[in-house]
């Protein structure tokens, strides 16, 4: 029976660095990207200026907005508002436009009209949806490919609990002043150990997400098969018929909503506030007027209230409450996206995606530090993982740094060879991420502490370039209330000061030079 339980615990110390070296650079990139989406709408106003409005409680019109829209949104067959919050205080405006693609707006809240913001993909837009697919569309690949990582996670996980035998003992052991191997296992355990049941939850939660992509069939089997159908029975999703062609004015929308909070604040004994308003099919007479309470701020879970509304004549057509399964995965769905307002539990959040990222970064280096000695360190197997453990953790970070500093030096016309603005700090973000991987590849060790430097670097450039080109310095913003950007602010200067004391000491040692002795004159 132990030789059995060894070789079980060798398979198992086998299976947790061999599957940690080859997905170990995805993992890093998606838990990297989704400790930074943890503060996507504070990035969003830090680095789109024009949105640093300070939140005010006030009443928005929607009949007001909808009077005043844009003619290409008048038009349109589909109008998204998100309602404006603190961290949020902008309207949120987005629309189908006649070519079916969708625009994007912000509007000002104290007056309805749009606001001339920069244009960035930011936080919502990049960040975001690289966590959750790496922004690789085809075929939806880039959700298989996290939600490969995600479970490779959790199969890290449990081996690593059959190879570490003294598990708690691990936990109170850090010898950073030991040679690198030892200092660098020690961290990998102590980060792994202290962020373990997070660790567990963001992977879990994740596949569970998107269940309806990866197991589509288990989903939709109690309903004959009909993914449509599952679907709706869990997120209230409501079919609405195509324009008629015929003009017809739409009813008050302020009224509708207000009566949407009147049947959930009765259905739930409090006030329940909508999130989202959404209008179909706009001067038609078939139009419809759909409200979510998609983000509630005292909750956990997510989107438990769907009303639908005839737009010509403000009766209700749907009237949704999520089921008992559907209010399950709309918690899992909440613990996964921390929208919910808590700002403690948010700043945990963010330190739990950076310890799996401290955790990720010292599994593969400890792989590479354990195998120089029995490899090559010249085989190409071995400067491959190496190249791409330096890229896929400092390289990642610079390149997001980099990002930050483009969206503040772009002029507001640039083009470069991209279809926007946009488009142009993203290809920023890449060539910076490639040229680290060549950087890394051609001089290995030595660019560990290389590209420390350029992360901190970036990042007070960053700083730097926020204060000349919008007056927003760190003291300006605390003192106007703008807290979201003092804090962007605030952790660019501690990345740097990170990345800097890292590079001091991953820096190579030189030998001290002997100082010349004067020989005596002849």
């Amino acid at each position: 029976m132990p030789a059995i339980t060894e070789d079980f615990r060798r398979a198992m110390g086998w299976l947790h660095s061999w599957l940690g070296v080859t997905i170990g650079v995805v993992m890093f990139a998606v838990f990297w990207m989704g400790s930074l989406t943890v503060f996507a709408p504070e990035i969003d106003r830090w680095m789109i200026p024009e949105t640093r409005i300070v939140h005010r409680e006030r009443a928005i019109s929607y009949d007001r907005l909808l009077a005043n829209l844009p003619p290409e949104a008048a038009r349109s067959d589909y109008i998204n508002f998100v309602v404006p919050d603190a961290r949020r205080p902008a309207i949120g405006m987005f629309y189908r436009a006649a070519d079916g693609e969708f625009r994007s707006l912000d509007l000002d809240p104290a007056t309805g009209a749009p606001i001339d913001a920069t244009d960035s993909h930011a936080g919502t837009g990049f960040v975001y949806p690289f966590h959750l697919s790496l922004t690789i569309e085809w075929r939806s690949l880039g959700y298989w490919i996290v939600g490969l990582a995600a479970l490779s996670m959790l199969i890290l996980l449990i081996s690593g609990l059959f190879v570490h035998r003294k598990i708690i003992a691990e936990f109170f052991v850090f010898r950073p002043k030991r040679h690198a191997r030892r200092a660098t296992l020690d961290l990998h355990n102590l980060s792994s150990l202290a962020g373990l049941p997070f660790y567990f939850l963001m992977p879990f939660s994740g596949l569970l997400i998107f269940a309806f992509l990866y197991l589509p069939w288990g989903m939709a089997e109690p309903f004959g098969g009909k993914l449509k159908d599952a679907t709706a029975a869990i997120s209230g999703e409501y079919a609405v018929a195509k324009p008629a062609g015929r003009p017809a004015p739409l009813a008050s929308v302020d009224a509708m909503k207000a009566r949407a909070e009147a049947m959930w604040a009765a259905a739930e004994g409090v006030p329940v506030r909508t999130n989202l308003v959404r209008v179909f099919n706009y001067g038609d007479v078939r139009a419809a007027v759909y409200f979510r309470n998609t983000f509630p701020k005292d909750r956990v879970t997510l989107s438990e209230y769907v009303a639908v509304f005839d737009g010509v004549s403000g009766r209700v057509l749907h009237d949704f409450a999520k089921p008992p399964i559907g209010h399950a995965s709309a918690w899992v769905q909440g613990a996964h996206f921390v929208q919910f307002g808590h700002w403690p539990l948010r700043w945990l959040y963010f330190a739990g995606g950076l310890g799996g990222c401290v955790m990720i970064a010292t599994g593969m280096l400890f792989w590479l530090r354990k195998r120089e000695a029995k490899l090559s360190a010249n085989s190409p197997g071995y400067r491959l993982v190496e190249a791409l453990t330096i890229a896929g953790t400092s390289g990642l970070i610079a390149a997001t740094g980099a990002f930050l500093v483009a969206n503040r030096l772009m002029p507001a016309d640039a083009r470069f060879v991209m279809e926007s603005r946009a488009d142009g700090e993203v290809l920023v973000f890449w060539l910076v991420w490639l040229g680290t991987v060549v950087h890394a590849a051609m001089l290995r060790g030595r660019a560990w502490a290389q590209q420390c430097w350029l992360i901190a670097g970036l990042a007070i450039a960053a700083f730097l370039l926020n204060a000349v080109t919008t007056g927003d310095h760190f003291v300006a913003a605390v003192g106007e209330g703008l807290w979201a950007v003092a804090g962007m602010d605030l952790v660019l200067l501690i990345a740097a000061a990170i990345a800097g004391r890292s590079a001091v000491r991953l820096s190579p040692v030189r030998p001290a030079v002997p100082m010349p002795v004067a020989m005596p004159a002849e």
